[in-house]
């Protein structure tokens, strides 16, 4: 008697079509802001001291109309930096990598650095895995939008914003390639400031 080779998908009745379920399917994602401009926050640390220095004089004496307007001056200017570091943010979304891809990519990373030494190899590697996983960006108060960057777009940016908000977006990639999916079911149903204490 022949063995029966036919595929358990073409059984509806009793097999389950995984193709037909992975159509919509997606990798993990996860996602991080950095800021291009990180330069103002000094600024913001040093206008912080004189507003501070003018409230505290101001407690402890009367203050003068001058005093007033120079005070008014620095927390206008404040709110402008404030501004100015909130609008130079950059959401950066990561996904997951596949073994796959992974695989095509250590290859093509070897192929591109032959002859190089580990160190830079292994660099060169880690910008173009990055490079991989980011996969959009949404700027302040704009749309998300699909990128496709490479080693050199990934080390630039490093090189431009700092490896510490690099290092962010790196773990980022790294949670969406680690972490079990799972969501905070109950995140919108916590009420939070004076609702808080409503009915108790």
């Amino acid at each position: 008697m022949p063995i029966d080779e036919t595929p358990i998908t073409e059984h509806p009745a009793t097999g389950f079509d995984v193709e037909a379920w992975l159509q919509d399917a997606h990798l993990p994602e996860e996602s991080t802001e950095v800021y291009k401009r990180a330069d103002v926050i000094g600024e913001l640390s040093a206008l912080r001291r004189q507003i501070e220095l003018q409230r505290e004089a101001a407690a402890a004496a009367e203050r003068t109309s001058g005093e007033t307007s120079e005070l008014a001056t620095l927390e206008a200017r404040y709110q402008a930096l404030l501004d100015t570091f909130a609008g130079s943010q950059l959401t950066v979304y990561c996904r997951a990598i596949s073994p796959d891809e992974r695989r095509e990519v250590r290859a093509a990373s070897e192929k591109a650095t032959a002859g190089k030494d580990s160190i830079e190899q292994n660099a060169y590697f880690g910008y173009e895995l990055l490079a991989k996983a980011i996969i959009a960006v949404k700027p302040f108060e704009g749309e998300r939008t699909p990128v496709s960057w490479d080693a050199a777009t990934v080390r630039k940016m490093e090189n431009t914003i700092g490896g510490t908000q690099m290092n962010a977006v790196l773990q980022a990639h790294q949670l969406a390639q680690g972490r079990m999916p799972s969501v905070d079911a109950d995140f919108l149903q916590k009420p939070s400031g004076a609702a808080a204490g409503q009915g108790s």
